[in-house]
């Protein structure tokens, strides 16, 4: 859905009268909220991470119109963007975000119930799935009862994605932008 979006976007992407920092401020607003629609509530695989940082890396050669004929690597390319690999780093940082709301949120306990992985279900064979928890509690270093009770706290919590935002190398604020 994403790179159809791009795609429809063919004529701005094409046009050398529009410099690139306003064609990469587009590809910010137009093209990567289609992209991370829904990323904050899905347990991230390898293969996922991967596929993300695959299509950031197609929306940068569509929009400097690189031809991958062209053989120019990636760092090349992010070095002509000006910029790094954003789109997976806002992708963990807004996970934790939504954590943080879904455990203070009062009102229903569907979203924490879900985040704990509490759901009734027969486990099948094999290795145990990765969960949400799994990879909260890794970015952030913090176990499942403590993630529970700094939550409850947005001040706490804040402080929590930006230490681990800083860890990741990142800096949440730019990341939203």
């Amino acid at each position: 859905m994403a790179k159809q979006g791009m795609v429809s976007l063919n004529n701005i992407w094409k046009d050398k009268s529009i410099p690139k920092p306003l064609k990469f401020k587009l590809l910010k607003t137009l093209v990567w909220p289609r992209t991370l629609y829904g990323f904050e509530t899905w347990t991230m695989r390898k293969v996922d991470e991967l596929k993300i940082e695959a299509a950031e890396m197609w929306f940068f050669r569509r929009l400097l119109r690189v031809s991958w004929k062209d053989l120019r690597t990636n760092g090349n390319v992010l070095a002509e963007m000006g910029t790094g690999r954003t789109l997976l780093l806002l992708v963990k940082e807004r996970r934790l975000k939504y954590i943080g709301h879904a455990e203070r949120n009062t009102k229903t306990d569907l979203m924490k119930t879900i985040f704990e992985g509490k759901t009734e279900a027969k486990r099948g064979r094999g290795r145990p799935s990765l969960s949400n928890v799994d990879q909260v509690s890794k970015a952030t270093g913090l176990k499942l009862q403590s993630i529970a009770q700094k939550s409850q706290d947005r001040v706490i919590w804040r402080g929590i994605v930006k230490s681990s935002c800083a860890a990741a190398n990142i800096n949440p604020d730019d990341a939203a932008r």
